[in-house]
């Protein structure tokens, strides 16, 4: 038992560094299926950290968040699962995406509008990925 808490204490200080906006190794794409939307995890050109949220129909680029435009930046590991969380002034949302301790590469995003006590909680599906993602 305690060989196996390791191996998960290890596995969470891995992905831990691969969430950090310094360093955006995490590169991937999920889809939010209810809205339309891809949620993609890359590196800027500029070597930072960056979300992209696109329109899965078209690849419009809906937003991008990064060091500048976001605060409260913090990742950490829970029962849950590796967590990642920070809020944006611009669109007045924290967000919190959550990798479970599972084997699926399937992410939990939940969403909380500063307007309304209504979140948003929903599971959205891997799509892609590029070296560096789990």
């Amino acid at each position: 038992m305690k060989k196996l808490m390791a191996l998960v204490a290890v596995a969470l200080i891995g992905i831990a560094g691969a969430f950090a906006w310094s360093v955006g190794e995490i590169q991937g794409t999920w889809q939010d299926a209810n809205w339309d939307a891809n949620w993609t995890f890359s590196t800027a050109t500029d070597g930072e950290g960056q979300i992209v949220l696109t329109r899965a129909s078209t690849g419009e680029t809906i937003y991008t968040f990064n060091a500048g435009n976001t605060a409260n930046f913090e990742t950490k590991a829970t029962t849950d699962g590796f967590v990642l969380s920070f809020y944006c002034k611009d669109t007045e949302r924290a967000y919190q995406f959550t990798k479970p301790l599972t084997l699926d590469a399937n992410l939990k995003m939940f969403i909380d509008p500063d307007w309304t006590t209504e979140d948003y909680n929903v599971t959205i599906t891997y799509q892609t990925a590029a070296a560096g993602l789990l």
